[in-house]
């Protein structure tokens, strides 16, 4: 199945955990919903412009990802710079798919 959400696509299969960039808004009793793509009924693979077709998924827990934090300072100047990235990352379950 493939799935778009925040203008990202997604190739999933059943039952998968995904992980998801989010802002740290998503609390743990939210359901996700995706707008399904691409998805297999059966032996025919159903292709969909997004508008019709909705993927739930339950959120299962979060975690912050943190790349490459590293500081650079000079001594008595008050020189500092910060580099590196935090994401939020959240994972999901997505278990049904519904149609509008």
């Amino acid at each position: 199945m493939f799935i778009q959400l925040n203008n990202n696509q997604y190739r999933i299969s059943r039952n998968m955990l995904i992980r998801l960039r989010t802002d740290g808004v998503v609390n743990h009793r939210n359901v996700v919903v995706a707008k399904v793509l691409t998805f297999k009924c059966g032996n025919d693979l159903i292709y969909d412009d997004g508008n019709n077709w909705l993927a739930l998924g339950k959120v299962i827990g979060s975690f912050v990802d943190v790349g490459c934090l590293c500081c650079k300072f000079k001594r008595r100047k008050g020189y500092k710079r910060t580099y590196g990235y935090r994401n939020v990352i959240t994972m999901v379950c997505f278990t049904k798919i519904i149609r509008l």
